[in-house]
């Protein structure tokens, strides 16, 4: 068999030879076209070209006694190749001696997969990406009393440089559970990234947008108290917070098989259990880099953090509240003040644990301290949120009726004060019930009314009514009429004397 002569081409040459020749181009452009001399050309095609040989592949002894489908199936299922190894070809005294990087190698050569991503550069201490695991199948705990199973979800949180992981079990994806399990991750940091990339779940965003996205008003409070900033990334683009959805993967994997094998009681059982495995798998020496993730974080991402607050951040929910025409909101049974120009609106509140804050177009315009849920009917009043003419009766009024009050006497004006001074309720509450005790001395007179309001405090009743003190000053009254009882002689009444025998 003639052989060319000359550096023999490789079989992608010879393979683009024979197409092009077979397209009908003559030896001149073939040649042009790649590259090469008419007179190889020439030969290739007058010859019979030998194909090179390829290299022979490298096949493991051991390879041969493994069930590489099962594997495969295995990890559809979502067993990393990692946890297989560990589980079952690192024990035993014969499959010991095989390393993780050769049993990695030959599952890679019956199934290859070469995924292409752009390689992302984050500095020290400017990203934290957040997220929830989509799918956490076996996650929960036992009900103690229902004896039912609870499903919980699993929170996770990465810094973007030193890829230093954290990990919560939350009841929820809601927006207390979120919040919460931001904070405790930046506890577990030790600091405070700039920057938080989110998802656009309601609890995090209210109007998804490509560029412009609208941001929770609980989240940005959240935001500002922790001085980081919200990124709300692409809708539909998980990959631009790929880190954190790649490291939710890889450790459910790692962990959840281990989960499933136990039996919890409560939420905080898990949370303790997973803690444990979190510095585990924080402390694992990375292969791509030689070191560990606490390690690099350690060295150089824990003093690029911002510190944390000296107070933690307070949860508070959101509601939609009318000013009254007495300038005033309910919240929780109670009444709070707001400035009278907003008479008539419907305000955003955001209402906490201890505070009851009103917002105008994003401008608060009042903030109150809150009563308890117990308080019912107390009204909470600044002076500047009145109008004036309202200021003025509210100062000129329970004045002048407390000023007629104490010409009356001492007990009046004590149960005047008891209805009127007050920080339970608001000043007109019992205003004209107090006009009304005033005018009962004009009524009857001055000395009875004073009677009567003695007989109400020493009975210890603060808010007396206008028709108790009326009939305690009408049974007073009575009582002076009344004439003490003389028993007239009755021959139908039989003495003592009556009832003895007569011994006759």
């Amino acid at each position: 068999m003639q052989k060319a002569k000359g550096k023999v081409k490789g079989p992608r040459m010879i393979h683009e030879i024979r197409r092009l020749t077979e397209l009908g181009l003559s030896q001149r452009k073939i040649a042009k076209a790649l590259g090469v001399s008419r007179n190889t050309v020439k030969k290739y095609l007058e010859a019979e070209v030998t194909p090179v040989r390829q290299k022979a592949i490298y096949s493991a002894p051991w390879s041969g006694n493994i069930d590489w489908s099962k594997i495969k199936t295995e990890t559809e299922l979502g067993v990393s190749l990692y946890h297989y190894w560990e589980e079952n070809l690192n024990t035993g005294s014969e499959r010991a001696r095989i390393p993780y990087s050769s049993f990695w190698r030959e599952f890679k050569r019956r199934y290859p997969s070469i995924p292409i991503d752009f390689h992302k550069i984050h500095p020290p201490g400017e990203r934290c990406e957040v997220d929830f695991k989509g799918e956490t199948h076996g996650l929960g705990y036992i009900d103690p009393l229902t004896k039912g199973f609870v499903p919980c979800r699993l929170f996770g949180a990465i810094l973007c440089f030193s890829q230093l992981f954290y990990i919560r079990v939350t009841p929820d994806e809601k927006q207390n559970s979120f919040l919460s399990s931001v904070a405790k991750s930046f506890e577990y940091f030790q600091g405070v990234p700039d920057t938080v990339a989110v998802d656009n779940a309601k609890a995090q965003v209210t109007s998804a947008h490509r560029y412009d996205a609208d941001i929770n008003p609980e989240f940005f409070k959240f935001a500002n108290h922790y001085n980081v900033a919200p990124l709300a990334m692409r809708p539909g683009h998980p990959k631009d917070k790929n880190l954190v959805e790649n490291i939710l993967g890889v450790f459910w994997r790692w962990i959840g098989p281990k989960i499933r094998k136990q039996t919890f009681r409560s939420i905080g059982e898990i949370n303790e259990f997973v803690l444990v495995h979190l510095d585990i798998f924080n402390d694992r020496i990375q292969r791509k880099y030689g070191v560990s993730r606490r390690e690099k974080f350690l060295a150089g991402e824990k003093h690029k953090l911002q510190e944390l607050p000296a107070t933690p951040f307070e949860g508070g929910e959101w509601k939609k509240s009318k000013v009254h025409p007495d300038s005033h909101i309910q919240i929780d049974y109670n009444f709070y003040s707001i400035p009278y120009q907003h008479v008539g609106k419907t305000l955003d509140v955001r209402i906490t644990g201890s505070s009851i804050e009103a917002f105008c177009s994003l401008d608060r315009v009042a903030v109150h301290h809150r009563r308890g849920r117990t308080q019912r009917g107390h009204y909470t009043t600044v002076d500047a949120h009145l109008p004036q003419k309202h200021l003025a009766v509210k100062e000129q009024t329970p004045q002048n009726t407390i000023r007629s009050a104490e010409e009356i006497g001492v007990a009046t004006l004590q149960v005047v004060k008891n209805l009127l001074i007050s920080e339970k309720h608001h000043p007109f509450t019992y205003l004209r019930r107090c006009q009304g005790i005033v005018r009962l001395a004009s009524r009857y007179s001055a000395n009875e009314l004073e009677t009567a309001c003695n007989t109400v405090l020493s009975l210890h009743t603060e808010k007396p009514r206008l028709k108790d003190l009326e009939g305690i000053i009408s049974y007073n009254r009575a009582g002076e009429k009344q004439k003490s009882i003389i028993r007239q002689p009755n021959t139908n009444l039989r003495g003592q004397e009556n009832w003895r025998t007569n011994p006759n």
